[in-house]
């Protein structure tokens, strides 16, 4: 069995379970609880300190939803230089919370699409999956991830990966991207277009892109909500 070790323990969060359960927890329970079943969320990656209320925002909706969330699809940016779209040879991704599968069935079937390869050095290099999963181990009970590190590749070939990766009720997706709260964009260009495809894609599905902090019950008092980046759930 392959583990993919928690290289972002000690740096974008906590590196000992009981604190980073604390972290996260104080986060979630500073945010309303969200009254829509989300179809996606878009979260930052950043550290944890300055990015946390955010995820918060987005992660909360889960709350009322957690038992039936089998299965996560986590996107993020390859880093540069990397052409078409990376999966993990690894069978398993480790934090300090534990471990999380990595499901085998839909990697192979994606592997057989020709801009797809697998690669655990792009998923060792890169923490844009590893940072959603103590939200996730937090949030849901039993889950498994289909984690992709998306690089070069035309906008045609991407659409043709988002409809390829699985849907159902029990499927929940993440786009790991930092987009700055004032901007409204990732400064990374290529998270952003990786951003503006994935917009695209669910506009056609006719889906909504909505502000994660914007909730119909009640708001987040503003001084408990600072954060540089900015989250959207998708419904």
């Amino acid at each position: 069995m392959i583990i993919r070790p928690p290289n972002a323990a000690g740096n974008l969060y906590a590196s000992d379970a009981d604190e980073l359960v604390t972290d996260i927890a104080q986060d979630l329970l500073a945010m309303p609880k969200g009254i829509e079943f989300p179809y996606a969320l878009v979260v930052p990656h950043a550290e944890m300190k300055v990015s946390g209320r955010a995820s918060a925002a987005a992660f909360r909706h889960l709350s009322k939803y957690y038992p039936y969330i089998n299965r996560v699809v986590i996107i993020g940016a390859a880093s540069n230089g990397v052409v078409g779209a990376a999966l993990p040879i690894c069978d398993e991704y480790k934090t300090p919370l534990g471990r999380v599968k990595v499901t085998e069935r839909y990697i192979n079937s994606l592997a057989l699409l020709p801009f797809v390869h697998r690669s655990d050095r792009e998923h060792n290099k890169s923490n844009r999956i590893e940072a959603q999963l103590p939200y996730l181990q937090t949030c849901l009970s039993d889950f498994e991830i289909l984690p992709v590190l998306i690089g070069q590749m035309s906008d045609l070939d991407m659409n043709l990966l988002f409809t390829s990766l699985p849907f159902n009720n029990q499927t929940l997706t993440i786009l790991s991207v930092d987009i700055d709260k004032h901007k409204q964009r990732c400064m990374d260009l290529h998270e952003q277009r990786l951003f503006e495809n994935y917009v695209n894609y669910i506009e056609f599905e006719e889906r909504k892109l909505k502000h994660a902090d914007n909730f119909d019950t009640e708001l987040a008092p503003s001084d408990e909500f600072r954060s540089k980046y900015q989250s959207f759930i998708v419904h």
